[in-house]
């Protein structure tokens, strides 16, 4: 179930940049793109966490998939703020 959400997610965040890209500050695309590039690494560790063998791989990939989604809502927030 959290896949295809991870999957909405992403379609809805690329559908409204697309839609606001002419509308965008310097900040406010710079801030996007970073939380972009975070919710992609966020993907990515909770994928490697999923497919994890070992426990310190598990702990290592679980750690920082929780990080760079924290990092994500922290940067959505900030955008909220600018917009």
């Amino acid at each position: 179930m959290a896949w295809p959400a991870f999957g909405v997610l992403i379609l809805t965040g690329a559908w409204n940049m697309a839609a606001e890209s002419d509308e965008m500050s310097g900040s406010y695309r710079t801030t996007v793109i970073v939380k972009l590039a975070v919710v992609a690494l966020s993907g990515l560790t909770a994928y490697l966490h999923t497919r994890s063998k070992s426990p310190r791989s598990i702990a290592v990939f679980g750690a920082l998939s929780g990080l760079s989604a924290l990092a994500a809502l922290v940067l959505g927030v900030m955008l909220g703020s600018q917009h």
